[in-house]
């Protein structure tokens, strides 16, 4: 453990600890010492020399971002020689540096000019030669290295972040950053993640939609969360009159995606809807709140006096705040007493598997956190895990960095890959296959197959692995048995899994791993595309689970005390049994939802729409499910609303409304309907709603919802090796996103090819870029472009996750798996 060092800095003792730089001290007692180059979070280069000091029996001025303080050290930051030193610096600086600060949108927050200004400079002592370049405007951009000063700040952080494609050419005076062969940011494979934009210390790059559109000090700076998926990442919106200029993340070098810094277009889109529609001689016409919900309360009342409580029914969103869910729960099961209310996570494998988590770790306190993963000895990381939740790529690079090992599970030759120490490329299909195997080759030791014998269900599941452990698989038998040394050796492990973007087999297999070496609390990192899966499912938003992961048919009764109504104490039917066509649903609420784009099996879902009686939608935009209803009601936004998220690793945030509501907030839609239903719900104010939560499930939901775990079984999984047709499968190219409209508006979806409708194919199967074929599969047919990619295997063809070529082409209750396909010319 490092001892600690006291030393004085101009005239005060403070006390840090030994290897603490002589600015890091400094800024213990309050004290700024002028920088450039060294921007926190990333790793000093001294370049600059602005944040030279005196230090006592030292000879010359010394570095205080580089050197170590040492004990009984005596620092002086601010003498004459040393404001000389620092005058000079900026002199030299400011001579190639256009004087353009009247009209520069970084004035007010830019260093050079704040240092200029303490330092007393009024005009630049050397001649100023303009470098005249050339003005480079990208997607999302601008970079202008006429204002750059060679801090290296850019290059550091795109290399931290993992794109590492920006640096400096040339030499001497011609020196500058640029990229490999001076392409554009898109073509030299930038991630436009935006961190460069956010450590410049100048103008130098800006982004681009900022531009013109006001001063730093004319911004109003409000906190928020990401709302693109489960990791919830912190930032920052920067408004103007009420509308966003700019994104930002809370820390210079924490990482935002580019959805999360540049994706904000579709919360103030031209396209947003403000005012009720309804439909009149089959079109969809403007109406006021009165008129639309009077409709929908009329039409839900029929419904249910016809049908019966299970007529009726409810979807919404794991992109809406917890007290959103929790409303909209609380509407369908103690206003209208039936629990036929579901999410999205239903489809694929997320609920089973989270269920399942809480299992292995005892709930989300067990879960790993960030932390977790940059200190861990070995990392498994299963499937699409860095597309889907972007932030993670981040800290897998600074956790490898820092001596960790990663072994990844997937068909794709992606970044993880390339910085893996073990790949396991395993075709679509062969992952249980895989761990699996690994689980059999860990068995093999006599320590670890002891410890997993008191596991309950160990006899079974050391039967099926075994058996499993036959089937032969596309991953080399050195690199199995690399993988299993690793995972059973290291003394910290962390598994990756996206739980709503693998197999059930998958997950289980995965998270049988974990048991098998021991591995419960802080070993387990679920991810999701959901903002607030964990949220929605924990407090009500799902058919089996009452709030608080109470058994929804047992449960009636004890809701009865708090909601002075009592519940039905009918099973609900979930999402796939309400959208089967033939279900007994003929009223149907979608809260920010579109099946026909985002679900996969839209042509049964099509057909089920159509059985309908009455649907409503309420969503931000008139989507293509929306197009389809009889009465559309605008969605107010989660940062709009704020409220209370849980990221899919257990962290709870509370938003304040970080932008002003176009339209009423969803509580008070749900007030307003059962007021006109002549319901009594108490759901007009969210600080009530807050409440009510605390008291109903004083944990917040965020208890587990299954306990003492024992191994799981794999049954039958997909075939191994011996498969020679075509497979196709879902890959979540960056950044694609479950709303594929977001991304459209706010302009993200030029950053995949031909705007996310393709089919990724090896150009191994002799087709041409952008060739137009027609992809069939068991489940639909489907026109899209070729998009040719050297990082699939040959026999195995990829569309985008969430696109439209996902909902023709899989089917709704078994997205997961792979399905054979043929592709013809079109």
């Amino acid at each position: 453990m490092a001892g600690m060092v006291t030393l004085t800095i101009d005239g005060r003792k403070v006390t840090v600890p030994e290897g603490t730089t002589i600015l890091h001290a400094a800024e213990a007692l309050g004290i700024e010492i002028p920088h450039l180059c060294y921007c926190p979070g990333l790793e000093g280069t001294g370049a600059c020399r602005l944040c030279v000091v005196e230090v006592e029996k030292v000879r010359g001025l010394v570095v205080a971002c580089m050197r170590r303080v040492a004990e009984g050290m005596v620092v002086h930051t601010n003498t004459p020689r040393v404001r000389e030193a620092r005058k000079f610096v900026l002199e030299l600086l400011l001579s190639r540096h256009p004087g353009l600060c009247l009209s520069c949108d970084k004035s007010g927050s830019c260093k050079l000019q704040q240092y200029a200004y303490e330092l007393g400079i009024k005009r630049p002592f050397f001649e100023v030669r303009d470098p005249g370049y050339e003005v480079k405007e990208d997607l999302f951009i601008v970079r202008d290295y006429n204002l750059c000063i060679l801090c290296g700040r850019c290059i550091r952080v795109c290399r931290t972040q993992g794109a590492d494609i920006l640096d400096f050419m040339k030499r001497g005076i011609e020196t500058r950053v640029g990229t490999p062969l001076d392409r554009s940011l898109l073509e030299s494979g930038c991630d436009f993640c935006g961190s460069c934009v956010s450590v410049c210390p100048t103008g130098a790059l800006m982004e681009k939609e900022r531009l013109g559109k006001g001063r730093e000090w004319e911004l109003e700076k409000v906190h928020s969360r990401c709302s693109y998926c489960g990791a919830a990442c912190g930032l920052n919106y920067h408004l103007r009159k009420g509308e966003i200029v700019k994104v930002s993340s809370p820390e210079p070098v924490a990482y935002l995606c580019a959805r999360g810094r540049f994706g904000y277009g579709y919360l103030q889109s031209g396209e947003r809807l403000t005012t009720p529609l309804v439909r009149r001689d089959g079109e969809l016409v403007p109406a006021d709140w009165d008129e639309a919900l009077s409709l929908v309360a009329e039409n839900f009342q029929q419904a249910i006096e016809r049908y019966g409580a299970e007529g009726v029914g409810g979807i919404l969103s794991p992109l809406v705040s917890c007290e959103t869910a929790y409303s909209f729960q609380k509407f369908f099961r103690s206003g209208l007493r039936t629990n036929n209310v579901d999410c999205s996570l239903r489809i694929g494998a997320g609920l089973e598997l989270l269920r399942h988590a809480d299992a292995v770790t005892g709930g989300p306190e067990g879960y790993a956190g960030w932390k977790d993963v940059l200190e861990a000895n070995v990392i498994l990381l299963v499937g699409d895990v860095c597309q889907r939740v972007p932030a993670v790529w981040g800290y897998l690079k600074r956790a490898v960095g820092r001596g960790a090992k990663l072994i990844y599970l997937g068909f794709y030759k992606d970044r993880p890959a390339r910085l893996a120490q073990v790949w396991l490329q395993a075709l679509p299909g062969e992952e249980p296959l895989v761990l699996a195997r690994l689980a059999w080759l860990i068995l093999q030791n006599p320590t670890y197959r002891t410890l997993a014998e008191r596991v309950p269900n160990f006899t079974s599941f050391a039967e099926g692995v075994e058996r499993l452990a036959r089937v032969e698989v596309s991953v080399p038998e050195e690199d199995l048995a690399r993988a299993a040394e690793l995972w059973s050796e290291e003394a910290r492990g962390v598994l990756l899994l996206p739980v709503d973007g693998v197999s059930p087999a998958t997950g289980k297999a995965a998270l049988n791993l974990l048991l098998l070496t021991g591995r419960r609390e802080k070993a387990l990192f679920p991810t999701s595309a959901f903002v607030n899966a964990q949220g929605v499912w924990r407090l009500g938003g799902v058919a089996e689970f009452f709030p608080g992961l109470r058994p929804a048919p047992e449960a009636a009764s004890e809701f009865a005390a708090f909601w002075g109504r009592v519940p039905n104490g009918t099973p609900g039917l979930n999402l796939t049994a309400m959208l089967r066509p033939g279900s007994p649903v003929k009223a149907l609420y979608l809260l920010g939802e579109d099946p026909l784009s985002s679900y996969p099996g839209n042509g049964s879902i099509a057909a089920k729409l159509e059985e309908l009686d009455f649907l409503v939608v309420q969503d931000l935009t008139l989507t293509k499910t929306a197009e389809k209803a009889h009465v559309v009601l605008p969605l107010a936004s989660l940062p709009e609303t704020g409220g209370t998220v849980i990221a899919t690793h257990g962290e709870k945030h509370h938003l304040s409304s970080a932008l002003s509501p176009r339209t009423l907030m969803p509580w008070q839609v749900f007030a307003l309907l059962a007021a006109k239903m002549n319901l009594e719900l108490n759901l007009s104010a969210q600080e009530l709603l807050l409440n009510e939560i605390k008291a109903v499930t004083p944990e917040f939901g965020l208890v587990p919802a299954e306990r003492r775990p024992g191994f799981w079984e794999l049954g039958e999984v997909g075939p191994g090796r011996g498969d020679s047709q075509l497979k196709l499968t879902t890959l979540a190219f960056y950044p694609s996103f479950y709303r594929q409209d977001w991304l459209k508006l706010s302009g993200l979806e030029v950053l995949l090819p031909y705007e996310g409708n393709f089919i990724a194919l090896s150009p191994e199967e002799g087709l041409e870029e952008g060739a137009v074929v027609e992809v069939s599969t068991p489940h639909g047919t489907f026109t899209t472009r070729v998009r040719l990619d050297k990082a699939l295997p040959r026999g195995v063809a990829a569309v985008p996750a969430f696109s439209s070529a996902a909902a023709a082409l899989f089917p709704l209750e078994t997205p997961w798996e792979p399905v054979p396909a043929s592709i013809a010319r079109a």
